[in-house]
């Protein structure tokens, strides 16, 4: 089974928030709905990796708190000095790559999180454009008709 890093989700995330950069029309312009359809397609494209992509942050967060918790109890005992503080800064030092890792795959587990309800907002954006237009054009449609 392959292990990810945070650097990796990190990675990830990032090349679908680009995915999701719709540009806006300009000004005076309207989407026609050929764009909207496009760019809804785009979404649920991104949609669906954002799932795997917080699944993977998600478990790359737990490992390494997991990695935590076994080096700060394995650092505990062999940690020396003379007052409490002494051995907490000692314990501290010991673990100290693996919570600079952890850190980073919360970090990274938050940023999936934003992407997964950039992903919901802008796809719901795009469903209400699209209801505008859908009914624009059926207005223009019924207006034709009288």
């Amino acid at each position: 089974m392959t292990e990810f890093t945070a650097e990796q989700v990190e990675g990830w995330v990032a090349s679908m928030r680009q995915e999701l950069a719709i540009v806006p029309p300009a000004p005076g312009g309207v989407r026609t709905p050929d764009e909207i359809l496009f760019a809804l397609e785009q979404v649920d494209s991104v949609a669906a990796q954002a799932i795997r992509v917080v699944k993977e942050a998600d478990k790359v967060r737990g490992d390494t708190a997991e990695a935590l918790v076994l080096a700060r109890a394995r650092a505990r005992g062999t940690v020396q000095g003379k007052t409490e503080a002494e051995r907490s800064a000692a314990l501290d030092l010991a673990v100290a790559e693996e919570r600079v890792a952890n850190t980073a795959a919360q970090i990274a587990y938050r940023y999936a999180k934003d992407l997964a309800d950039l992903v919901d907002s802008r796809k719901s954006s795009l469903q209400t454009q699209a209801k505008l237009v859908l009914a624009s054009f059926q207005l223009a449609g019924l207006s034709r008709r009288n």
